[in-house]
């Protein structure tokens, strides 16, 4: 094993590296602001390479979340791990949110003696190929490279708890909140995204989260969830707010406050994980010696570069020459403006497609929305009916139902009703309002001041 090693983690934008030497920290870097491009990546690594000293080569384990990055669960049936991965590869194909090329990694999942199952981590495959080859260019050589579940696997059993403790981890970052949910033992049993950070702000869409999909696991394993793990650095507000709202015990680890945790604990990451976006060819071939010779063809493309360039330019005029280097300047200039254009509408369109798919294709949001129905419902009202399904790649909600006794303090409760199911975090655009059907019967004379009136109310979620 090399004397010095390097960690990275790379979370939702946030850009850290650790120097580390016969497993102690010797030199770290955090990039000032998010970063979140290719071109960023390579700016944020050339910038730690002028603040810490990265000459020394060594293997690197990378953690990284991106907004492109998806965690989904699937039950499996018992099969040998090369038939596995066999049918992992064919789903990947199904259930990637973007159109290009995947790269992809999975956990296996024991949630009991008869359910089994992976967690199967999708990327596009450009983000890892980048990430492997700027990290190359610095002589470090990507040994892991793995999701946040994995640094949560390794951590949990640390803490003391029991083996079969249902714990969900709540790690904040500045722009995301990722949701895990996991055994006492470590075993991550799924994953959610949250499009939001920690803050002051968003303190009342945090715990309508934690609480819904506390829920939402105990009507699915038919089991109580334990305890509420929160893990990043909060305000002591929002630690109290929190500990005062959430409907299970809250914890907040301290160790997970030191900005370098992730990359610290990535690099204390042992063994062969299948959860590792670095292939074994890969890791075969990203050795010293292949840096070295990496070294000596750049070394030789360079001198064969340079000696063309002399024979070319001694037959030129100097200023056919000053003419020829103008152009090829403003071409290389104009290349990668288009590449930096290309690849920011490339990434912008990826993160549009994965919103949208955990808008409108998570498939356990009808179920999340029907256990939160009841506590947006006022008192005064009635359901009689509630519809939500798929149409056009959003979930359509129809709502019916009645309101009885007196009629100004029914359309007051439905109308808050409506502006609740608007805000955050379900954000129901409304298609259809209780006013219609109000009017409607106005008209016909069937309103009264006091009695038994029926509404319907209908929206798209967003």
């Amino acid at each position: 094993m090399p004397a010095t090693r390097y960690a990275i983690s790379w979370l939702y934008g946030e850009f850290r590296i650790a120097t580390f030497r016969s497993d102690s920290l010797v030199a770290q870097w955090s990039a000032p602001a998010l970063v979140e491009t290719e071109r960023e990546l390579r700016a944020a690594l050339e910038s730690a390479a002028a603040s810490i000293d990265l000459s020394k080569r060594g293997d690197v384990t990378i953690v990284h979340e991106h907004d492109t990055h998806t965690h989904d669960y699937l039950e499996v049936p018992a099969m040998r791990r090369r038939d596995l991965e066999k049918y992992l590869l064919r789903r990947v194909e199904q259930d990637k949110s973007f159109d290009e090329a995947a790269a992809w990694c999975y956990h296996p999942v024991k949630h009991n003696d008869t359910k089994q199952g992976v967690l199967l981590h999708l990327l596009p495959k450009r983000i890892v190929d980048s990430t492997v080859s700027a990290c190359s260019a610095y002589g470090l050589a990507p040994k892991r490279y793995v999701p946040l579940t994995e640094i949560v696997t390794a951590y949990l059993p640390n803490l003391g708890l029991a083996t079969g403790q249902l714990v969900l981890v709540v790690a904040c970052f500045t722009t995301r909140t990722e949701i895990i949910l996991a055994l006492g033992n470590g075993e991550a049993l799924f994953v959610r995204e949250l499009n939001y950070g920690q803050s002051i702000d968003n303190v009342a869409r945090l715990t309508t989260d934690i609480n819904r999909t506390v829920r939402y696991a105990q009507q699915q394993l038919h089991r109580k969830v334990d305890l509420s793990l929160m893990m990043g650095s909060f305000d002591p507000m929002v630690a109290d707010t929190l500990r005062s709202v959430i409907n299970i015990p809250v914890e907040f680890d301290e160790e997970s406050t030191d900005p370098l945790f992730w990359a610290s604990r990535s690099q204390q990451l042992t063994g062969k994980l299948s959860a590792n976006f670095i292939s074994v060819f890969a890791q075969q071939n990203l050795t010293r010696e292949t840096f070295e010779r990496l070294g000596v063809w750049s070394l030789a493309a360079s001198a064969l570069l340079a000696v063309g360039s002399t024979t070319i330019t001694t037959g030129l005029t100097a200023h056919r020459a000053e003419q020829i280097e103008q152009i090829e300047e403003r071409s290389v200039h104009l290349e990668t403006v288009i590449r930096e254009l290309e690849e920011k509408l490339r990434d912008g369109l990826n993160k549009q497609q994965h919103l949208e798919r955990l808008r409108a294709t998570t498939h356990n949001l009808p179920s999340l929305f029907m256990l939160h129905l009841s506590d947006l419902t006022p008192k005064e009202i009635t359901l009689t009916n509630v519809d939500v399904r798929l149409a056009e790649n959003a979930w359509i909600v129809d709502l019916a139902g009645r309101v009885t006794g007196d009629m100004r303090r029914g359309a007051r409760a439905l109308a808050r009703f409506e502006r609740d199911l608007q805000q955050p975090p379900w954000s129901l655009g409304l298609t259809d309002s209780f006013t219609r059907t109000w009017m409607a019967q106005f008209e016909q004379g069937k309103l009264e001041r006091d009695g038994d009136v029926g509404f319907e109310i209908a929206g798209v979620l967003r």
